[in-house]
């Protein structure tokens, strides 16, 4: 055989062999995420990806067993995640917090492009009103209720 021949027979193999293998691994490693869209744990990489391919808003919850009223603003975050459970993913996690924070993953939308967006509450700054700002800039499909925020 030509050394041509023998390239192009490679070339074909690896190209064949690649495809199989991508096939493969979206079949077993595809990542799903929990029924329920409030969970106590930190999502990982590729659940987070699939809540903001989903145009969902991700809101992270990190407080500190010690926190004060912290079961206050838990109440009112899972309310909040079960009002918009079609917009919104909620995780509470546990940390060494001195001061609870509520990080928000979405998305801006400007006149031609959509990008990454992420905005943070702290402490006192974690209440209805502020929340609900937040959201309504972040969420890619903001619902009715934002019009008048």
């Amino acid at each position: 055989m030509k050394k041509s021949s023998l390239i192009g027979i490679f070339l074909l193999l690896l190209m064949v062999s690649s495809t199989l293998i991508y096939f493969i691994s979206s079949i077993f490693l595809q990542s799903t995420l929990p029924e329920s869209n409030i969970v106590d744990y930190e999502l990982d990489v590729q659940q987070k990806n699939l809540v903001l391919r989903q145009g969902k808003v991700l809101m992270e919850f990190l407080y500190s067993k010690d926190c004060q009223d912290c079961q206050e603003k838990i109440n009112f975050l899972e309310d909040f995640a079960k009002q918009y459970q079609d917009k919104v993913f909620l995780e509470k996690i546990m940390l060494n917090e001195s001061v609870p924070k509520l990080h928000f993953i979405g998305f801006n939308v400007t006149e031609n492009r959509i990008y990454l967006q992420e905005k943070l509450l702290e402490g006192e700054n974690i209440k209805e009103e502020n929340v609900k700002e937040v959201f309504c800039e972040v969420a890619l499909y903001p619902p009715v209720e934002c019009a008048g925020v």
